[in-house]
């Protein structure tokens, strides 16, 4: 099993920032009706049908983590909503194994917002990088050095600050993540992790004569992928 982890994340780190920002690229959410040897058929958040070929796909569980589990040096994936400051929508870490994907700032789709009231769809951008602590705090040497957070210490209203940098030049988003902001992390899987009626997020290609799978990410244990 141990074998199997270490491949599903070398397969996973292969995917690059395209697999999450590309034009060509989108995003299904929803929940998996029927998996059928390489074939999964998802009944999207809309109520459409979608049937996605898996056979090239990397899959992911997504588990529950916590906003504590942010720390100095873990690479870390946060949609965000609005500016001055920008506020999580959700954020996921990342296994080391699958450090830099999708690094940078970018624009996302739109994503329920469960930081608010009513849990509506809100328009969102995407930052990646690595968690670095502010100064007061001791700094870790890394080898990356081309995308950091920084993250400051909670709020009294249990707010976490953090700085996110991204790419050579030390350009940064400064992003505030409330405590309801949902808190995940991606583990390592494969195909077997296809139930019906287990939550799916999965980033496709619709260019060709057939849906294809790139990522395939499960919510484990009955948990809904928020990004």
């Amino acid at each position: 099993m141990k074998t199997l982890n270490v491949l599903a994340l070398a397969g996973l780190m292969t995917l690059s920032g395209a697999a999450f920002s590309a034009q060509a690229l989108e995003r299904v959410r929803g929940t998996i009706e029927k998996a059928d040897g390489g074939m999964v058929t998802i009944r999207t958040v809309d109520g459409a049908t979608e049937t996605v070929d898996v056979g090239g796909a990397k899959f992911a569980w997504v588990v529950k983590s916590s906003l504590d589990q942010i720390k100095d040096g873990v690479f870390i994936g946060t949609a965000t909503k609005g500016e001055n400051p920008m506020t999580a929508l959700e954020v996921v870490l990342f296994p080391e194994s699958m450090r830099g994907t999708g690094e940078g700032h970018y624009g996302w789709d739109s994503i329920t917002d469960h930081t608010a009231a009513g849990g509506t769809a809100v328009k969102s951008s995407m930052t990646n990088g690595t968690v670095k602590a502010e100064s007061g705090t001791p700094r870790v040497k890394s080898a990356m050095t081309n995308g950091t957070v920084k993250a400051d210490t909670a709020g009294a209203s249990g707010t976490k600050t953090l700085t996110v940098g991204y790419g050579k030049d030390g350009a940064a988003k400064t992003i505030e993540v409330p405590p309801t902001a949902p808190i995940v992390a991606f583990e390592p899987a494969d195909k077997a992790i296809l139930m019906p009626g287990s939550k799916i997020f999965a980033v496709v290609d619709k260019a060709g004569s057939k849906i294809e799978g790139k990522l395939i990410a499960v919510g484990k244990d009955g948990l809904t992928p928020p990004m």
